[in-house]
Order: C-alpha cells, then structure tokens, then sequence
C-alpha cells in the first residue's frame, strides 16, 4: 500500500460535503441560435427529455436550439487526455481536502502530476495559503473525476446528480494501480455514450440556470454545483467550443 493511500482514504471518507458552491456555478445563458439538426441529435435530445419528464424537471422548448454536436461533427477528448485529467484532478481533490505535502509530493512523483495541471490548477497545487474558494474549488473537482472515471469505464454510470460522488471508492480505483496500470486499464466510452451524457446535462443545467435566475426551486431536487461540474467535464471530453480545461464554458 502506498505510503499516502491510508491518509488520503480517511480523508475521502468524509469529502464531498461541497459545503459552498463551485465559483463558476453563477453562470448565465447565453442567447439561443438555429440549428438545424441532425437525425441523431434529434433522438438525443428526445431521449434527454424523456428523463428529463421522468423526473418532473422543465424542458427547453425551442426545437431548433440547445443541442450538443452531432456525433459526425463532434471530437472525443483521447484516452490519454482523459487519464491524465483524472490523475490531476485526484491530485487538486486531495490539496483541497489538506492533505500532507508531503503526501502530495510522492503523488507528483508517482503518477507524474505537475505535467498534467493547468495553469490554474498549477498556481493552487503551489499555492501555500490558498484561500477558502480555492479549497472550495478543488474539491468539487471530485464529481469531475468521477465523471472521468465514468468516461475510462472505471464506474458503470452517472447516477442522479442530487447526490454526492463516493469520494473513496473512486479514490480507491486510482490508488489502487500505477499510473501505467491505470492507463492500460482504461477503457473510453464510445462517442456515443459521452454525447448522451453532455446532451442530458445540457438540459439539465438549463432546467437549474432558469430556476436559479427566476428565482425558483431546484427541480426534480438536482444539486445545481453536481449538475455544473458534470457539465464542465462532458464539455471538455467533447471539446466544446475547443476550450481548454481552464477555459470550459457552460452555456445554456
């Protein structure tokens, strides 16, 4: 057992309780546009608006607006993007949490990190008084691993958003192998399945703006910072608007 896993996994237990929502979460909708969709975003979205009945949670009714990319024009992050974001991720989850430094440090040295952070991510993994919305910030970043872990096939599905991520089993299934285990091991889901997901999302996050803006209840009791984070993560895995992790949009 690495030297790290029992402190971090003592630490996990007790995560995800996102006491404050994620400082990006107050994002708007942006205005609508005309498209002309495709066979396959059209039965995206009816399956999206299915669930969305499903749940009581209010649909968008424009037809010919708030789609996702068609799968013929829409591109995949690589497997190996998608492991190395997971391994960050993990790792900004952890500086959250007040994990050792030391502790942190054999992770960098273990599975590489420092070359897998974003600027951002980079100024708060250094940072040595970071303040309480960075420490906010980063351990929301756990819903986006485990969205990651879903993307690799590490866990079988999305569940509902309206509860938190099991912080230590998706912890476990990284700590558990070696950076080399880990990539070997991953498996991407298929287009397919990745743009289901961002076009459910999609809708979800426009059912939680416009309540959030009307000043509304949550609907079908989601937690909007949950939604939000899957949100940025499907938009990154399907490269939106070619934005880098730094820089997703999470338009509605």
């Amino acid at each position: 057992m690495r030297t790290f896993q029992v402190l971090f996994l003592s630490l996990a237990l007790g995560s995800c309780s996102h006491n404050n929502q994620p400082e990006a979460a107050a994002n708007l909708t942006v205005p609508v546009e005309q498209i002309a969709a495709t066979p396959d975003q059209q039965a995206r979205r009816a399956k999206s608006e299915a669930y969305c009945k499903a749940h009581a949670i209010p649909m968008y009714s424009n037809p010919t607006a708030l789609f996702v990319d068609s799968e013929a024009e829409a591109t995949i992050r690589t497997k190996d993007e998608v492991v190395d974001r997971a391994l960050a991720l993990c790792y900004i989850g952890l500086k959250g949490e007040g994990l050792a430094q030391r502790y942190l440090d054999k992770m960098d040295r273990d599975y590489h990190i420092t070359s897998k952070l974003t600027p951002i991510e980079l100024a708060f993994a250094t940072a040595a008084h970071p303040t309480e919305q960075q420490r906010t910030d980063a351990t929301w970043r756990y819903e986006s691993l485990h969205v990651m872990l879903w993307a690799l096939s590490f866990v079988d599905d999305l569940p509902y958003p309206n509860q938190m991520c099991d912080v230590a089993h998706d912890a476990k299934i990284i700590h558990d192998l070696s950076e080399k285990e880990f990539r070997q091991k991953a498996k991407l889901r298929s287009k397919q399945e990745i743009l289901d997901q961002a076009d459910l999302i999609l809708r979800l996050d426009w059912a939680c703006t416009d309540a959030r803006v009307t000043n509304a209840a949550m609907p079908g009791n989601l937690d909007q910072g949950i939604v939000y984070e899957r949100h940025h993560s499907l938009n990154w895995l399907i490269t939106y608007m070619n934005q880098a992790w730094d820089d997703v949009s999470t338009d509605t």
